[in-house]
């Protein structure tokens, strides 16, 4: 059984993979919340734009920081909240039972999630807020309205309690997104590997060897009478390029999956900040939206989400991984 690395490895990593994909996927995901409000601000509820006009009408109205809106400051708080998720994942998989398979990875997901949901719940507040300002206010322009603007806004309407608005709507989106993600992200994975391992045991056996079975793997896969010697573990025998494609490709499936429940929470955050006297709660929202739009309006923005996850995905883990492993080598080498 191979030692896990330090865990202080997950956190450098994470960090750097968040700071990689946000720079990547910041403007979709702006152009996807400003999709998801549409109707609720100062825009034609009868003329709502569509992904690609509302491209155009940022970089018109904003140009290319538009997109960026409220970026600096959130990056200082998106940084320790995905090292919080990354940690979750590793102290996920050191406390679950080995040998439980897809319910292991269910419980790695469930733990990434509640330890990193606290921390992400105002950050997202906040982001949604500034990021769609120019659609919930008219005229509002990136230096009249950024992240402390946003932050004192929510604190004066509503207090603490302001900033955990739609908390139980954000964990009924991300903890099904990590739901899916998870467990497929490591079938994923481990298919793979296996079939990798197949193939170095099948050129293994030729040459007068033969490879045992990884841990975790099938019983009966070692060939009687052949000298055995253990597995590479699976961050070494996969080429690194695995685990982004893997991630875009599982990632992309939850997002799809858990799209209208990200609408609602948007909107729920983002009227709720933009308007602390009128209650509403996500059923509200969602019947309202239902009624206005009909099941169309529960894929506003989807194509930038899918785009956002995906990419983001990607990037995160394909960074994630590659930091882990070139720690181990270093740590290593010393």
């Amino acid at each position: 059984m191979t030692e896990p690395q330090p865990f202080w490895h997950g956190l450098a990593a994470g960090a750097c993979a968040t700071m990689t994909s946000r720079v990547l996927t910041y403007p979709p995901d702006t152009i996807k919340a400003r999709l998801q409000v549409q109707g609720a601000g100062h825009l034609p509820k009868t003329n709502p734009l569509n992904t690609f006009q509302m491209i155009s009408q940022v970089f018109r109205t904003e140009g290319v920081r538009g997109f960026y809106r409220g970026f600096g400051g959130i990056m200082l708080t998106v940084i320790p909240a995905n090292m919080c998720y990354f940690s979750g994942y590793e102290l996920g998989k050191r406390i679950t039972p080995p040998g439980l398979g897809v319910l292991s990875d269910v419980a790695t997901a469930a733990i990434a999630q509640g330890v990193a949901g606290i921390v992400y719940c105002p950050i997202d507040i906040v982001k949604q807020r500034v990021q769609t300002a120019a659609v919930m206010e008219a005229g509002a322009t990136h230096r009249q309205f950024g992240v402390l603007d946003a932050a004192r806004q929510i604190w004066a309407g509503q207090g603490v309690k302001g900033f955990f608005r739609g908390y139980l709507t954000m964990n009924a989106l991300w903890m099904p997104w990590n739901l899916i993600y998870i467990p497929a992200y490591e079938a994923c994975k481990r298919r793979w590997y296996y079939h990798a391992l197949e193939k170095q045991r099948t050129a293994a056996s030729s040459g007068g060897a033969l490879r045992a079975p990884a841990a975790g793997a099938p019983a009966g896969d070692c060939q009687p009478g052949i000298a055995a010697e253990t597995d590479p573990p699976l961050q070494q025998l996969l080429p690194i390029w695995a685990f982004p494609l893997c991630s875009s490709v599982c990632a992309a499936t939850a997002a799809i999956c858990t799209h209208p429940i990200d609408v609602v929470k948007t909107r729920l955050q983002v009227l709720s900040a933009a308007d602390p006297s009128v209650r509403r709660g996500a059923f509200q929202i969602a019947g309202q939206l239902l009624r206005q739009e009909g099941l169309r309006g529960f894929k506003r923005g989807l194509g930038p989400r899918v785009v956002t996850m995906a990419a983001g995905s990607s990037v995160s883990w394909f960074g994630y991984e590659l930091v882990k492993r070139r720690l181990l080598e270093w740590e290593r080498d010393q």
